[in-house]
């Protein structure tokens, strides 16, 4: 398109341009706006972060935006309806066997990817005894994994303190610096930066614990009156997941952007992922296998809540939408 003696000149490329221009327009207008809730900006929750910058949510009609809000706090928003997706699929389950009508659909994980951190005095498991632990609340995911390592370790809870730290990682390496605590538990991304601060990884809990990790869960209305808005939030989901996995120098780059990470550069970030993505399940993620809904039931529930009866999985997990869409992948 250009002027020619006061005349607009209108070409067939700045006609397609607009054809274009107007199609993404429509679909920006007509896209569902959504929320999902993230317990902490961290390398865990990086797939809701790249499903947004790749487009994947936009390519599904659904125009994403992520909260970082905490575990109990991410579940009440869930209930209230506030968000429409949560990633504290733990507090989400612990929440519903307290009668909340929430249910999980998807996992990303088939084990934790968190490292415990230690001050560089800390050698081993049963060091841990009499000492601070930061955790980043009080009876979340963090604090229970760090209780089972230090029990297989000989250490009783009894004889740790946990302090509640939040989620930022850079609060977490502080309180180890600054000796307010001796131990935290981080991601692949704040462990390479807490090692470049001078402490150490003592182990990766991820191969201690057989236990699908990172679920998200929405409510049981969600699931009644919109499932398709569900399936198209697990594809673009697990396109992201693929993303991270195949393209981890390209995820680096997005994590720089959206992360709150300080002095942590592209190469680190590529590290990190790489070892971030040693939890996924091989194939397509999202679905965990029945053991391991067994050990969700079993491990994040009756045994830390003192139940004496077997769990029902139909009660808590729904995941046919999710198997559809790994359906949809493995056929490509």
């Amino acid at each position: 398109m250009f002027n020619r003696g006061g005349f607009v000149i209108v070409t067939n490329r700045s006609i397609l341009c607009i054809a274009v221009g107007i199609t993404l327009l429509a679909a920006t207008v007509h896209a569902e706006k959504i929320r999902t809730s993230v317990p902490g900006l961290n390398l865990n929750y990086l797939s809701v972060l790249s499903a947004e910058d790749r487009k994947f949510f936009r390519d599904e009609g659904l125009e994403n935006e992520t909260i970082a809000i905490g575990g109990p706090a991410g579940i009440a928003a869930l209930v209230s309806g506030d968000v429409d997706f949560s990633g504290a699929g733990g507090s989400g389950l612990r929440a519903a066997v307290r009668g909340a009508p929430l249910k999980a659909i998807f996992y990303q994980t088939e084990k934790p990817t968190w490292y415990l951190v230690v001050n560089p005095s800390i050698a081993q498991g049963s060091d841990l005894k009499g000492k601070k632990i930061g955790v980043a609340l009080i009876g979340d995911s963090e604090d229970r994994f760090i209780t089972l390592f230090a029990e297989r370790s000989g250490v009783s809870a009894r004889e740790l303190t946990k302090i509640s730290l939040g989620t930022s990682i850079g609060d977490k390496i502080l309180g180890i610096k600054s000796g307010a605590v001796s131990a935290v538990v981080l991601d692949p991304a704040g462990t390479v930066a807490a090692e470049r601060e001078g402490m150490r990884k003592l182990a990766f809990l991820g191969d201690m614990f057989s236990l699908p990790f990172q679920g998200y869960v929405v409510s049981n209305q969600k699931l009644s009156d919109n499932p398709t808005q569900v399936k198209r939030w697990i594809r673009a989901m697990t396109r992201s997941l693929l993303f991270i996995r195949e393209r981890p120098e390209d995820a680096a780059d997005i994590a720089l952007r959206r992360l709150r990470i300080k002095n942590v550069t592209k190469p680190m970030l590529t590290e990190a992922i790489r070892s971030y993505v040693r939890a996924f399940p091989p194939g397509i993620p999202g679905v965990p296998s029945p053991e391991g809904v067994k050990s969700i039931l079993e491990h994040e529930l009756r045994i830390p809540l003192k139940l004496d009866k077997p769990l029902a999985a139909e009660n808590f997990f729904d995941l046919r939408w999710a198997e559809e869409v790994r359906k949809e992948f493995e056929a490509k």
